[in-house]
């Protein structure tokens, strides 16, 4: 009886080391360059083109959950992001530019391989809630599709506590006017550069 205990114990306590090596959590925040394209205008009276780069941010929260080489890491993201581009009044022919600010909700479930426990590929779908959208300081949030899936996908480094990430992200996001009676999609992509530190490693 003493040796079916002690091998129980022994099984536990491998278990508990192999979990706390395979399991890690932590905060994260970061700085990224994003632009929004105008895509499949319906009944438009503007058109857009030469999209820009704006500054954004990000911060929030990740787990990673790994085995071998192989990890998922879902995380918790606030993000603003947007961009600049420029509109063109389709019935006086006047170019003006525009700014888009999204302020999003940010779920990424990251599906990647670890090598030598420093490197790290990655990618995988996110969902995205918007809960506020501007254009040009007037909410346009009422007219979009406030949850919607994209993909990020990119690489990473882990040192010690540290990880820092360098991703690119795809969303697109269906809209309808209801006052001018047109409809299109916000694309929105962005570079983005993060830096982590994990409480649990």
């Amino acid at each position: 009886m003493k040796k079916i205990f002690l091998l129980i114990a022994v099984v536990l306590a491998a278990y508990s080391t192999s979990m706390a090596q395979t399991f890690q959590a932590g905060l994260k925040a970061g700085i990224s360059a994003s632009k929004v394209t105008v895509k499949d205008l319906q009944n438009s009276p503007e058109e857009y083109d030469n999209p820009e780069n704006i500054a954004g941010y990000h911060a929030g929260i990740f787990t990673r959950f790994q085995v071998a080489g192989v990890f998922l890491q879902p995380e918790a993201m606030v993000v603003s992001s947007g961009g600049k581009i420029e509109f063109t009044d389709a019935a006086t022919g006047g170019v003006q530019t525009s700014e888009f600010d999204f302020n999003r909700l940010d779920v990424p479930i990251m599906l990647g391989y670890n090598f030598l426990k420093v490197l790290r590929v990655q990618a995988g779908p996110v969902a995205s809630v918007v809960f506020d959208a501007k254009q040009q300081d007037v909410e346009i949030d009422e007219y979009m599709n406030r949850t919607d899936w994209g993909w990020q996908a990119g690489v990473g480094v882990d040192l010690a506590a540290l990880t820092l990430d360098l991703r690119y992200e795809n969303i697109g996001r269906d809209f309808t006017n209801t006052v001018q009676q047109s409809s299109g999609k916000y694309k929105t992509e962005q570079f983005i550069l993060s830096l982590g530190f994990k409480l649990v490693k």
